[in-house]
């Protein structure tokens, strides 16, 4: 197993622990991209002269787009969650006998969808939205143990050389020909065999997750961790296909003052605000997620099973994953602050808050720089940019809820609750620096 050096390049402002610092790149960018070349050159020799060519691009294809995956800023390094996963990885490791595990690669994706991947080639990742969806250890190890399945049965390699081999069929070459000579509806025709193909690929992967769930099971129950919890954590992903980014915000609650109480009118929709172009969420979910892979309850009724002729372990242990829980709710908010993606920030650390993730006085300090943000796009004309607008058919509706009242606030609404939110919170954090330039910054507004 190999461990991802890292930069840290910056401190939060008001003393967060230093666990919370991280960095978009490995300190060993270069050695990374060498490794990263290495395993792809092996895979590409492993796969001897079955449609070589073909092969050949589509895993130097996938080997650029990770590539640049990393050089755009996609993975987060942090100390504290690297720690955590190497302390779980090693117990797996240490329980079990895993020919490739020194070649194993651990990556932190930044996105918010609950998921884990195997790539195959001894790379995996961890998106942080995983940690908001799991409630211990026991059940992030059982999701680790599941995708180093995926890895062990080769079902990358298969399902790659699966699809080689299906297009290039004879079937499917005379179907192709027959599309193309089709003076009318070839559109259609065309369509219909892609969904065909999708539908034959989809049937394979329900029997592929029961595959790693089985093997996943064997390599868990190895080690020290309660059995229970492999189902446990595949019912939390299926909970959670309707809950990223669908939390309730609580904005009456937030940005209600004395002074300056909310107004009905900030939420009120606006038709013309709405994309009618696209039919799809922020977060559409990865088709590779576990989350979405399809006839969990199936997958469930199966591990229980296999549980229920295994010894029950301790209990579960969730100590740990806490702490870790508040580190990430804070990454994630400041990938969307760098991103410069204000609905989403603002969105996020409402909600964090709200679950007791991050304490007030970060609560107050990133509230208020976004409202101040925000105040200087409107002023701007450039606040679109930053602010995206609702789709009708989404099902997020708690974040369109912020995208709206963001979009409706006119500039005098946005400095009169700026103000009345720094003074709100004044006594918290009077003495931060940025806090300071921020409350003078809205008080020079309100003369």
């Amino acid at each position: 197993m190999r461990i991802l050096c890292f930069l840290f390049l910056f401190n939060y402002a008001l003393g967060f622990s230093q666990s919370a610092t991280f960095d978009y790149l490995p300190k060993n960018k270069d050695s990374v991209i060498v490794y990263i070349d290495a395993i792809s050159d092996k895979k590409i020799r492993k796969f001897g002269d079955n449609y070589k060519k073909e092969i050949k691009e589509n895993i130097l294809d996938r080997k650029q787009r990770f590539i640049e995956k990393i050089k755009d800023s996609s993975f987060v390094f942090n100390a504290e969650i690297n720690n955590y996963l190497n302390s779980i990885l090693n117990e797996i490791y240490n329980s079990n006998q895993i020919t490739d595990k020194q070649e194993f690669y651990f990556f932190l994706d930044k996105s918010q969808i609950p998921n884990a991947a195997c790539y195959g080639n001894g790379v995996f990742t961890v998106n942080l939205g995983l940690f908001n969806f799991v409630n211990s250890d026991d059940e992030l190890a059982f999701i680790i143990c599941h995708e180093i399945a995926h890895y062990i049965l080769e079902h990358n390699d298969k399902s790659l050389l699966q699809y080689f081999e299906t297009v290039n069929s004879k079937d499917i070459k005379k179907k192709i020909k027959k599309v193309e000579k089709q003076e009318y509806g070839k559109r259609k025709a065309y369509s219909e065999l892609m969904e065909e193909l999708n539908y034959n690929f989809l049937k394979r992967s329900q029997s592929v997750e029961i595959e790693a769930d089985s093997l996943g099971f064997v390599l868990f129950k190895n080690t020290q961790y309660n059995v229970a919890a492999s189902t446990s954590s595949l019912k939390n992903l299926e909970l959670a296909d309707k809950a990223v980014f669908n939390e309730k915000s609580n904005l009456s609650k937030h940005f209600n003052f004395e002074n300056y109480p909310f107004k009905d009118s900030w939420l009120q929709k606006d038709e013309t605000l709405f994309d009618l172009s696209k039919k799809s969420d922020d977060y559409i979910k990865d088709s590779d997620s576990i989350s979405t892979h399809p006839a969990i309850p199936i997958r469930v009724d199966k591990l229980k099973a296999m549980i229920s002729n295994s010894i029950p372990q301790k209990s579960e242990n969730k100590s740990r994953l806490s702490a870790i829980k508040k580190i990430v709710a804070y990454i994630s908010i400041k990938t969307f602050i760098d991103a410069n993606k204000i609905d989403l920030a603002l969105y996020q650390c409402l909600v964090m808050y709200n679950q007791q993730l991050i304490d007030k006085e970060m609560y107050v300090d990133i509230v208020s720089k976004l409202l101040k943000k925000t105040y200087e796009l409107k002023e701007a004309h450039t606040f679109g940019r930053f602010v995206s607008p609702m789709y009708p058919f989404s099902d997020e509706v708690h974040l369109n809820e912020v995208k709206q009242f963001l979009h409706n606030l006119e500039l005098k609404s946005v400095r009169k609750i700026g103000l009345n939110f720094c003074l709100f919170n004044e006594n918290l954090i009077k003495e931060t620096i940025d806090f300071k330039n921020t409350l003078q910054f809205f008080q020079n507004l309100n003369p």
